[in-house]
Formats: structure tokens, sequence, C-alpha cells
């Protein structure tokens, strides 16, 4: 079986839960890396996080605002 499969598959299974302690996960691994930057690249490092954070954080954002958009009623 295909690795991206099998990712879907368990993607498809996740709970809200589920990508909360994911994305805890991976900001933990993030922050614990963000540490071990010397001092001197410190500035470097926040540039470069700073541009993959926007360009990754975008794009779902306006997947998401537009699969909100097209169910027109949210439930709390």
């Amino acid at each position: 079986m295909n690795l991206f499969k099998s990712v879907d598959d368990c993607i498809k299974k996740f709970s809200l839960l589920d990508f909360g302690l994911l994305k805890l996960c991976v900001g933990s691994a993030g922050l614990l890396a963000g540490l071990l930057v010397p001092k001197k690249n410190k500035k470097t490092t926040l540039a470069a996080a700073s541009i993959v954070f926007s360009f990754t954080l975008f794009p779902l954002m306006l997947k998401f605002v537009r699969i909100v958009a097209d169910n027109k009623v949210v439930k709390f």
C-alpha cells in the first residue's frame, strides 16, 4: 500500500481531538528544534519559519472558509 494512501486513510479517521494532538506534537517538535538554533542564526530561522507558516496557513484557511461558506450554516 502506498504511504500517501495510508496517510489519507488515517486522516479520514481522525477526530478534531486527534488533529489537535498532532498540531501540538508538531508544534512542540518545532519549538525544540528552534531551541537548538545558535543565537547568531535566530533571526534567519525566524524569517524562514514565518515564511513557511504564512505559505501554509493562508491556503489552508482559504480552503476552510470556502467549505464553511458552501455549508452556509456553522453549528457549534
